[in-house]
């Protein structure tokens, strides 16, 4: 991930979002797969139905969200912290 501060290129940012497009396609259709295997070797007798409908709901799924990644006219941000940080604390009870 790049610097918050920093100018980005726009090739820089095509890049990321190919980047980021492809890994989570990657990752839900392996996702997708492992799931067939396993629901069809010990729900479906072994039937190969399963494994490939798991395969071809984790490419939709990482299709779709290629498409509204790059549809997006954002570049994504840092993700907020979830902690919060003694400062903020006391910020929120000297208001209150």
């Amino acid at each position: 991930m790049t610097a918050p501060n920093r100018s980005l290129a726009s090739e820089e940012v095509y890049g990321e979002k190919w980047d980021r497009c492809l890994t989570d396609t990657i990752v839900k259709t392996a996702s997708g797969l492992a799931l067939g295997i396993v629901f069809s070797a010990v729900l479906f007798k072994r039937r190969p139905w399963p494994v490939f409908l798991g395969t071809g709901i984790g490419l939709g799924m990482g299709y779709s969200n290629c498409q509204n990644d790059f549809r997006s006219p954002y570049v994504h941000h840092q993700p907020l912290p979830l902690i919060r940080t003694d400062e903020q604390l006391l910020k929120e009870s000297s208001h209150s």
